[in-house]
Order: C-alpha cells, then structure tokens, then sequence
C-alpha cells in the first residue's frame, strides 16, 4: 500500500555503512540503489574460510585436512563452530533465493527484500527488539520515523522454515508475499518492508 508521512519505527543495527543516515532529522530514499543487510550477506556468502596460511579453502577441504588424523577436543570445538555458522549462512541463502524467486514471479508489483529497510508499528514492537537482540546479541537503537511510499505487511510466521528444502521454501514463500492474518500471534510478529522516502524523527533508545 501507499502511505504518506505514516510513523513508524525501525530497529536499527549498527553495521558499518548505514549508522550516518541513522541521525534525527535525516532524510533519505530507499530504492531498488539502497542495500539491505540480507543483500549484503547473500552477495558475500560462501563455504571458503579463512586458513591459517593467510589463503581461502572451501570449508570441505579444511575438514577433509582435519580428519587424516585425530584431532583435541578445542579443534572439533572450532570445527564445529565454524560449520554452524556456515550452515545458519546456507539456511539464509536458500530462504531468501526462494522467496526472491517467488517475489519476481508472481509479486514483480512487490518490494524486495534486498531492497527495503524493516519497519514495525507500536503493536509488534516488544517482539522485535526480543527478536532481533537474540539473534544478533548486540544492542539495538530504536529509531521513530516517518514515511512515504509503498509499505508492505507480512508476517515473520510467514518466513519458510530452515527445516525444509528448497521446493517447500518455494511454496512456503507464497505464503509471505501473499499473507493471510488468521490469529494474534501472526499479527504480533507482522513485519513491514518499505521504499521510498524516510524521515528520522527521533532515536527512542
């Protein structure tokens, strides 16, 4: 829907690149130009690590290097630590390719998720900061805005599941771009993707 100096609020994290237009009173747009945090991760996703040689080698190899022989416990540890982060990167990478595929196919008038900033009304704002605190274990600001352009409403209960492969991520996408509110649970954790014009208007926390 269209919207016209609508307030808001975004939780903002502070990532290097996008703190300098989070200041009061700043205006700015946000296009199909504008970069968010999910299309920053999926342009630099990859299984390659970091050696200690100083080169990259597929994660495979580096485990493949690790079982010729047994290894300490605070190895497997890092071993393990480092293919969970991995994996949490591939669940991210194929929600967000599934529900992008969906979007240009059948919801082209839709905006991207690569394209928006997230935005919440008042109603969803207790979830959010649980939400995005735990899953990023950072402190988060909290910034009132007003804006004017094309907003959508979805739901996080929406998202495909990590559990689920790439077909079902597809046909669970549909549900995303073309939600159905049926209880207080899904309305609680609805999320908002906006573009176009915003307006900082105050920084709450």
């Amino acid at each position: 829907m269209q919207v016209d100096d609508k307030i808001m609020y975004h939780f903002h994290k502070n990532i290097a690149g996008y703190n300098d237009i989070w200041v009061k009173d700043n205006e700015f747009v946000v296009d199909n130009n504008f970069q968010s945090n999910i299309a920053i991760i999926l342009k630099h996703y990859s299984t390659a690590v970091n050696t200690t040689d100083g080169d990259r080698q597929t994660f495979v190899n580096i485990i493949d290097y690790y079982l010729k022989e047994e290894q300490n416990q605070e190895t497997y540890i890092k071993l393990l630590k480092k293919a969970k982060h991995l994996l949490i990167g591939a669940n991210l990478f194929k929600r967000e390719t599934a529900l992008e595929e969906i979007r240009k196919l059948k919801y082209p008038n839709l905006p991207s998720r690569k394209h928006v900033i997230w935005l919440s009304d008042e109603k969803q704002l207790e979830f959010w900061e649980k939400e995005l605190s735990h899953d990023y274990n950072m402190d988060l600001n909290l910034f009132k805005v007003s804006v004017s352009g094309t907003l959508f409403k979805t739901s996080d209960s929406f998202i495909p599941n990590n559990f689920t492969g790439y077909e079902s991520n597809l046909n669970e996408a549909e549900k995303y771009w073309n939600p159905v509110f049926e209880n207080e649970k899904e309305e609680n954790r609805a999320e908002y993707l906006f573009q176009g014009k915003v307006k900082v208007l105050d920084k709450l926390k």
